[in-house]
């Protein structure tokens, strides 16, 4: 089901499945800041990744003992319906927490919200996660935004850090695993050596499975438009890591920038959940919440 908000400025529809934004439309131009999902090139917009981010090394964990299945990338709160429990002209609230299916594959009770607030300049967007369970649990969660480049070339853009730092990339193989030194240890980090500090420009290339960027002082990330100087951000301020993509079928027609609180799996892993890098732990009744908050400039 759509759940459609609006404000002065904006007019946002949001999907129960996933608590997904399907489109954020700026009213003075009827410009789609969010990709459209056609599926011939990707089929999303701006899911939400739980309980885990990224790629999940042969399909599946062992958590506490028992293996847990999983055929797609980022978990599975993306795949899901959510319920609206709360919806006003501007701002709505989604929110899924554990059922059968979740906990074949997370043995966990959960309570996974997200927020959604137009502003005159974009839409607040603030995701939560209560532990429901009667002990503590890990996990990671992040969003994977895609910023539609609404026709124009590729290389008419580049990705923006608000402070123009020199970037540190974690060492991820072609298949966005974590690559360990020497001693098995991993992450691994390395100077990205772009050659404007802070500068990323996007090509007709593309980023391949993508590129994984740590050490982030910047408290947002931005795709900015060379020719009119137009810029969309989204908040980083917080996230230890983030990820930059873009589709990889046909012609460059968006590009993702993630804020993750979660890592890739690494080659060497053994698949224990407990062992897994980038998780974060969650006391039985505390609440974890982020903001991925984005400007339209």
């Amino acid at each position: 089901m759509i759940i459609n908000i609006e404000n002065t400025n904006f007019r946002a529809e949001i999907n129960t499945k996933g608590g997904e934004i399907q489109s954020l439309v700026r009213k003075s131009d009827g410009k789609n800041i969010i990709w459209n999902g056609e599926k011939t090139v990707w089929g999303n917009h701006a899911p939400i990744l739980f309980p885990f981010v990224t790629r999940c090394l042969g399909g599946h964990f062992i958590i506490e003992g028992k293996t847990c299945e999983y055929t797609r990338n980022h978990g599975f709160a993306r795949d899901l319906e959510w319920k609206c429990t709360q919806e006003n002209d501007d701002s709505a609230i989604f929110e899924l927490t554990q059922s059968e299916d979740t906990l074949y594959r997370f043995p966990y009770a959960f309570t996974l919200k997200t927020e959604y607030r137009l502003t005159e300049k974009g839409i607040d967007w603030k995701i939560s996660v209560k532990n429901t369970d009667e002990k503590a649990f890990r996990f990671s969660v992040g969003t994977h935004a895609a910023f539609s480049m609404n026709g124009n070339p590729a290389e008419d853009f580049v990705v923006e850090f608000e402070k123009k730092e020199p970037l540190t990339a974690v060492v991820c193989n072609p298949d966005c695993f974590l690559v360990p030194d020497q001693n098995g240890n991993a992450p691994i980090t390395k100077a990205y050596g772009e050659k404007e500090p802070g500068i990323i420009p996007v090509t007709s290339a593309g980023f391949g499975n993508g590129h994984l960027f740590t050490n982030i002082t910047s408290e947002w990330v931005g795709l900015r438009n060379k020719k009119d100087n137009s810029i969309i951000k989204i908040q980083t301020k917080g996230f230890p890591y983030c990820m930059i993509w873009q589709n990889t079928a046909g012609t460059p027609q968006f590009v993702c920038i993630e804020p993750w609180h979660g890592l890739p799996d690494a080659e060497n892993c053994d698949h224990t959940w407990e062992h897994k890098l980038g998780l974060n732990e969650l006391q039985p009744n505390q609440t974890f919440s982020c903001e991925q908050n984005i400007i339209v400039e």
